[in-house]
């Protein structure tokens, strides 16, 4: 069974790696609370701790535990799988739920970032203080889910963007690869774009950009005004997708192709 896996502050990146040192977790944490009173951790036990920053994955024992703390020791280093990839996911804003459930199943599939974005026809337009507090809320499941499938980096959230700001970025990013899955297209595959786009050499990795819309879906003069900045229309199928799961099918499906190009996961 796979040890608990938790994410520290990187102001204590430069201690490592160093076995004889120890580490620290305030108890005004989430972590702390997670391995005191669900876990119920005890003196001894093992845990794998992430530094931020150094994103360096660390197998380690609870010395210490109390009302201040947590002290942990380094016992050894752990090796972390690299994809040979890096996807940027353009979420479509959505209403509900629908961002959180986005954003833990994206995190856990591996993708780097997730930009939010307001498109023509997205429903959820919160003001700025009610947009801020979603997007943290957005940040704290990110860390939850890559601690939960074991991730040594984690999925930056970026802040809540309009259509503009997403063309600019786009315009700027250089991405090997942008693929927008839309419900009108229906020649282009998203796993034949893949499998016909040249790939970069390791350890350079290969950028791929995903937009997936809110629920109404992409508008035709968006998608004209992205594929202005290279991206591409590309099907998921004859049917049409919720966004979480038209976000699970895209990555799946890019990511198994691009893994089969690559030959391996590691780099």
């Amino acid at each position: 069974m796979a040890l608990p896996r938790f994410f520290i502050g990187g102001d204590q990146a430069q201690q490592a790696p160093a076995p004889a040192v120890e580490l620290f977790l305030s108890r005004d944490t989430e972590a702390y609370h997670h391995i005191t009173h669900v876990l119920r951790l005890a003196k001894g036990e093992q845990v794998e701790i992430v530094l931020r920053d150094a994103w360096t994955a660390w197998l380690c024992e609870i010395e210490q535990l109390d009302e201040t703390g947590v002290q942990f020791r380094y016992l050894e280093a752990i090796e972390s799988a690299q994809l040979p990839f890096e996807t940027t996911l353009v979420l479509g804003f959505s209403k509900g739920d629908t961002n959180e459930k986005v954003v833990r199943q994206a995190t856990e599939l591996g993708v780097s970032r997730i930009i939010p974005v307001l498109f023509e026809r997205s429903i959820s337009r919160p003001d700025v203080k009610k947009a801020q507090a979603k997007i943290e809320r957005l940040r704290k499941i990110a860390v939850a889910a890559a601690q939960q499938s074991h991730r040594s980096d984690l999925s930056q959230v970026e802040e809540l963007q309009s259509f503009k700001e997403l063309l600019n970025f786009l315009d700027d990013f250089q991405a090997d690869l942008i693929a927008v899955p839309w419900e009108e297209e229906q020649c282009t595959a998203l796993s034949e774009l893949i499998k016909t786009t040249t790939l970069s050499e390791p350890p350079q990795a290969f950028r791929l950009v995903i937009i997936i819309g809110p629920e109404g879906g992409i508008s035709t003069n968006e998608i004209d005004q992205l594929r202005e900045v290279t991206a591409h229309s590309v099907s998921l199928g004859p049917t049409i997708l919720k966004v979480d799961t038209a976000v699970c099918a895209a990555l799946a499906i890019a990511h198994d192709v691009l893994a089969e190009k690559y030959g391996s996961l590691l780099y």
